[in-house]
Parts: C-alpha cells; sequence; structure tokens
C-alpha cells in the first residue's frame, strides 16, 4: 500500500455537483475561456470574502501569484520573510537581487514577534509571511503587529492565507485602511482543487495596478470548478469538519508514543519524532510526509491528515518506528 500524506491535499474529490459541471466543460476545451464566466467567478470570490470586485487578481495558480508579487515589489526593496516558511516563497526571494531577511521561527510556538524585525521596516521593505505557516502549521501574526507594520508607508506586505479556511483568521478586513497590504488566498486547499489551481489576491488600487497586462488565460475547467465550488460550500464546510476530527485523532495517538507534535492551524501536522531520516524510513514502507529535514531537521516531519484507513496506515508504522 502507498499513502501520499506530503501535499496537503484534500483526501477525497470534491462531490459531483462540482465534478459533473467540470466534465460537461471538456467539451469546450477547443474554446477559450468565457469572460462572463471569468467575472462570474470574480462576483462570487467578491461575495464570499467580502471584498469588492475590483480588488480582485485571478491566477491559474496562486504559486504563480506569490512569484510575481515579489518580483514586481522588490526594486528598490529588501525582502523579509519568516525561516522556515513555504519553500516557494523563499526559493523566488532568493532569486531576486534584493537583501533578504529570515526572520527565524522558534519552536514551539513558531511565531514572529514585531521586535524581531521591527528596525528593518524604516527602510523600502517587502513582506512575505504566510499565516498559518507551511510548514509548522502556526499563526505567526497578531493583529496589533501587522496593523504597526502597515502603518509604515515603506512597507509592502503580502500574507498568504492558503490555510483561512482552517485557521478561521484573516486581515482582509484591513484592507480598506491599508492600501500597501494583500492577501494570497487558494482554492487548492479547502476546496479540494488542487488539481485545478485557481489562486487570487485581494488588494487595493495600488497593488492591483501593478498587475494590469499580466493577465493570463484560466482554463475553463477550472474556471468552472471554482465557480460550483464557491456556489456549494456546504461540502468545504463538511470537508473541514472531517479533517478536525482525525486530526485530534492523530494528535492524540501520537503524544502518546512520544511524539512531539505542535498546534496546527491547517490540515496538516508537523511532528518532531525523536528519530533521525524518520521520512525516508516512512518511505521505505509506502508512506509519503513531507521532508522538511533542510528547514528543520530529520527528526520532524510534516504530515497530511488523510482518510480514517490512511491514518491508521501511517499510526501504526510510526508507532512501529518508535518502538524499534
Amino acid at each position: 500500500m502507498r499513502i501520499r500524506l506530503d501535499k496537503n491535499e484534500m483526501f477525497k474529490p470534491p462531490p459531483k455537483e462540482i465534478i459533473d459541471p467540470v466534465k460537461e466543460s471538456i467539451e469546450n476545451i477547443n474554446r477559450y475561456t468565457p469572460q462572463v464566466k471569468v467575472e462570474e467567478l470574480i462576483g462570487l470570490i467578491s461575495d464570499y470574502t467580502k471584498v469588492p470586485q475590483d480588488s480582485i487578481i485571478l491566477s491559474s495558480a496562486s504559486d504563480i501569484l506569490i512569484k510575481e508579487f515579489i518580483y514586481l515589489f522588490t526594486r528598490n526593496r529588501q525582502i523579509i520573510i519568516a525561516d522556515p516558511t513555504f519553500i516557494l516563497i523563499t526559493n523566488t526571494a532568493q532569486k531576486t537581487s534584493s537583501p533578504l531577511l529570515k526572520i527565524k521561527l522558534r519552536e514551539p510556538e513558531f511565531k514572529i514577534s514585531l521586535e524581531q524585525f521591527g528596525d528593518e521596516i524604516s527602510k523600502p521593505t517587502l513582506i512575505v509571511f504566510d499565516n498559518p505557516n507551511n510548514p509548522t502549521g502556526s499563526l505567526l501574526l497578531n493583529k496589533k503587529d501587522v496593523k504597526t507594520v502597515l502603518e509604515n508607508e515603506n512597507v509592502i506586505f503580502l500574507i498568504d492565507e492558503a490555510y483561512f479556511e482552517f485557521s478561521k483568521i484573516s486581515y482582509a478586513n484591513l484592507l480598506n485602511d491599508f492600501p500597501n497590504l494583500a492577501i494570497l488566498r487558494t482554492l487548492s486547499k479547502s476546496f479540494g482543487l488542487a488539481g485545478s489551481g485557481i489562486g487570487y489576491i485581494l488588494c487595493g488600487d495600488a497593488i492591483k495596478k501593478k498587475f494590469i497586462g499580466l493577465e493570463i488565460m484560466l482554463p475553463y475547467p477550472s474556471v468552472v470548478a471554482a465557480i460550483n465550488a464557491l456556489q456549494n460550500l456546504e461540502y468545504m464546510k463538511k470537508y473541514i469538519n472531517e479533517i478536525e476530527k482525525e486530526k485530534k485523532r492523530i494528535i492524540t495517538s501520537v503524544s502518546k508514543m512520544g511524539i512531539m507534535v505542535f498546534p496546527s492551524y491547517t490540515n496538516f501536522i508537523l511532528m518532531k519524532t525523536g528519530i533521525q531520516n524518520i521520512s525516508e524510513n516512512l518511505v521505505k514502507l509506502g508512506i509519503y510526509v513531507h521532508d522538511v529535514s533542510e528547514q528543520l531537521g530529520s527528526e520532524y516531519i510534516r504530515v497530511t491528515v488523510g482518510t480514517e484507513k490512511e491514518n491508521d496506515y501511517f499510526l501504526s508504522y510510526i508507532e512501529q518506528l518508535t518502538k524499534s
């Protein structure tokens, strides 16, 4: 048996209410996506996020938006990111010519305080934080610090809220007051649309202006999937409830094995196992977890919450490894 607990994907396909319209859309694969459908999707995102339609930037993937955002806003700016963070943020920041400051996250809280970089924001700065953080699952920010940072006009602040539906924490309500703030979201995680890859940024006019002329064609099946997902929110909420139930069960079980587990506001769990090269040992058993050895050390793993059967399989073998 082979199980994939390494990609933070939804453990089952969306319901037929989403799948069936996507299947039908394939019949029009020879055509470009009608603009009316794109506008319909933007309207649904606006309703869902309570953010005006003209404050939404759509893309075929949030990864593309992260790269574009960093490249657009690094000129004559330093970059501040968390360490560790979503690997794409690190890799993209390192490819720019801008000075890069990494703010170290320390266990067990894995949080960031303003004191760690407060003196730096007097300079022109791009800050990119994921909240919740990947791979730790922690909430990095508090509202007071976010507002303090944004009050400095030298700062452009991108907050990646890919796991917002799990954490229920968002700073999108600050967009009206701070034109230097942008919020990144995705439908890949809680909506189970990783294969369609729709991402979006919520922001003000000054930031959106930078993206003019960079619009890309969105695949018709992806747009149809996103539209129907946002019209059927109950399945997403049900999925999150299932994840939370299984997550608690996993945490309880591995804690009894002596494995250190960190609080998670996502659909994955960071574990400190005490076993060197743990991810390599699990691969030999057909269990794929995310190897965070380069970011935290070889005894750490990031484990996506899977189906009950997959989680049982993982738990049985991780217990064997802790006893060997």
